[in-house]
C-alpha cells in the first residue's frame, strides 16, 4: 500500500502529498466534521467545539510537519487556559489541567501517524538521558503497583491515575522534541519561539504587578502559583545568560542583556524565595562553568547592594521568613531556637517530617504516586512517592542531564550550542535548588 511505503527522496520532517492520499484526507476531514457537529449538538458549548476544532487542526498539521505540533505545544504550555478537575475526578487533591495537557496526546498520536507514513519503526530515539527516564519511570510503576496491592485508605487511586497521566505527558514531550528538533535550524526556530513566549509571559507579569500581590503565570485557575513562574523565569534568565556569555557580536549581547533586565522585573515580584535562591545558584554555576570571574563578581556585588537595589516588597518577603514572634516556632532536633517562621516555611519544614515517617514505613518504594500532597518540594515528593529507589533513579536522571548539558557546552563548536549548553547547566542546577522548595 502506497500510504505506508518509505521514500528516500523525501526530506526529514516532510511527507510528500502523494503519500497522504486523497481518500485518507477526505476521510479525515469527514470524520472531523462529524465529530465537531456531534460534539456541538451534545455539549451545546462553543468552547468545547473550538477546542476540538483546534485539536483536529493541530493533529493534521503534526502529521505533515512534526515541528508545527511542537511549536503549538511551546505556546500552549504557558499561554493556554487552565481548568480545574476538582475533587470529583481526582480524589482528595484538586487537579488543575491546561489545554496543553489535552494537546500533548493529540500531537503524540500525530507523530505516530507520521512515522507510519514514513515507514519508520523507531519512536524512542537515542538520547543520553533515556536510561535515567526509563529507570525513574520503572520505579514509579513499581511503587504505584505496590500501593494498589496494599490498598491503604490514605492513598487514592483516582488521584494516582491522573497524576500518572500528567507524568506520562512529560515524557511524551521529550519524545516529541526529539523527533522534531534534529538540525541547527530546528534549534534556532524552537529557541526563537521559546523567547517570544517568554517575552509575552514577562509582559503579562509586568502588566499584572499592580493588580496582584504576587505575579504568577497567565490563565491560572483556582489560586495562583508564583513559585512555578519563578522557576520558569529562573530557567529563562539562566539560558539567556548562557547565550549572552557566548554571543559573538555586541548587538546580540545587548539584546540578551535587555531581555534579562525585563525578565528580572516579574521575577522579583513573584516574591518566591525558592526562586531567588535558585537564580543565585544558577548564576554561580554559570560563572564557574564559563570560567568567568566577572560573572561571580557581579553576583557578589548585587548581593552586597541588594538592600538598596531590590524592591522593598522583596526585602520584606525575605525578612518575613524568620521572625522573633508572630509565626510558627522553629525547633531543631526537638530544641526551641527562639525563632519563628512564616506558615509557608513551616510547611516546607513539616513535609520533611513526613519524609522521615515514610522512610520508617516504606523506605524502598515509598507510598506510591500521589501518596502525599506536596506543593513545593520535589525531592520530598520523590521520597514520599517512590522511596529511596526513586530518589536514586531521580538523582541519576538529574546527573545525566547535568552531564549532557556540560558536554554540550564543552564540545560545541558554535556559540549557539555552547551558549545553550552553558545556560542549561546553570538552569538545571538552579531548578535542583528550586526543587527543595
Amino acid at each position: 500500500m502506497a500510504l505506508f511505503r518509505s521514500e528516500r527522496s523525501i526530506g526529514r520532517g516532510e511527507v510528500a502529498e502523494s503519500r497522504i492520499e486523497m481518500p485518507f484526507i477526505a476521510m479525515f476531514m469527514m470524520a472531523c466534521a462529524v465529530v465537531l457537529l456531534a460534539a456541538h449538538l451534545y455539549f451545546a458549548n462553543q468552547t468545547v467545539t473550538i477546542a476540538l476544532a483546534v485539536s483536529f487542526v493541530v493533529f493534521g498539521t503534526t502529521v505533515v510537519r512534526v515541528e508545527f505540533g511542537v511549536y503549538v505545544l511551546v505556546i500552549a504550555m504557558l499561554l493556554s487556559p487552565e481548568i480545574s478537575a476538582g475533587h470529583e475526578y481526582s480524589g482528595e487533591r484538586p487537579l488543575n489541567i491546561r489545554y496543553d495537557d489535552l494537546l500533548i496526546p493529540v500531537v503524540f498520536v500525530g507523530v505516530l501517524v507520521k512515522l507510519a507514513f514514513e515507514g519508520r519503526a523507531t519512536l524512542w530515539l537515542p538520547s543520553p538521558i533515556n536510561k535515567g527516564i526509563a529507570a525513574y519511570w520503572l520505579v514509579c510503576i513499581v511503587s504505584t503497583l505496590l500501593a494498589v496491592r496494599a490498598n491503604l485508605p490514605a492513598w487514592d487511586r483516582r488521584t494516582a491515575f491522573f497524576v500518572f497521566l500528567k507524568m506520562t505527558e512529560f515524557y511524551m514531550v521529550f519524545v516529541l522534541v526529539g523527533n522534531a528538533v534534529r538540525t541547527r535550524n530546528d534549534v534556532r526556530r524552537q529557541l526563537t519561539l521559546f523567547f517570544v513566549v517568554a517575552a509575552i509571559v514577562c509582559v503579562y507579569g509586568i502588566y499584572t504587578m499592580g493588580d496582584e500581590a504576587r505575579v504568577s503565570a497567565p490563565f491560572e485557575h483556582g489560586g495562583a502559583e508564583p513559585n512555578t513562574l519563578g522557576g520558569y523565569l529562573t530557567m529563562v534568565i539562566a539560558l539567556t545568560c548562557g547565550l549572552l556569555v557566548h554571543a559573538r557580536d555586541s548587538r546580540k549581547k545587548l539584546l540578551f542583556a535587555a531581555f534579562i533586565a525585563v525578565a528580572l522585573i516579574p521575577f522579583f515580584y513573584t516574591l518566591s524565595r525558592a526562586s531567588y535562591g535558585a537564580l543565585f545558584a544558577a548564576l554561580a554555576t554559570l560563572g564557574i562553568s564559563a570560567r568567568k570571574p566577572v560573572v561571580l563578581g557581579l553576583v557578589a556585588v548585587v548581593l552586597l547592594l541588594s538592600p538598596v537595589l531590590i524592591p522593598g516588597e522583596v526585602r520584606e518577603r525575605i525578612a518575613y521568613t524568620f521572625q522573633e514572634s508572630g509565626g510558627e516556632p522553629l525547633t531543631i532536633a526537638g530544641r526551641d531556637t527562639g525563632l519563628h517562621v512564616d506558615k509557608s516555611t513551616n510547611e516546607r519544614i513539616y513535609v520533611w517530617r513526613k519524609v522521615w515517617f515514610i522512610l520508617h514505613v516504606a523506605p524502598w518504594f515509598g507510598g506510591g504516586i500521589s501518596w502525599e500532597t506536596v506543593m513545593d518540594s520535589q525531592f520530598a515528593r520523590v521520597i514520599l512517592e517512590t522511596g529511596l529507589f526513586g530518589l536514586v533513579a531521580f538523582v541519576f536522571l538529574l546527573a545525566q542531564l547535568l552531564r549532557t548539558a556540560a558536554q554540550t557546552h564543552r564540545w560545541s563548536r558554535d556559540w549557539l550550542g555552547a551558549g545553550i549548553g552553558l545556560g542549561m547547566s546553570a538552569a538545571t542546577v538552579g531548578l535542583i535548588v528550586h526543587a527543595f522548595g
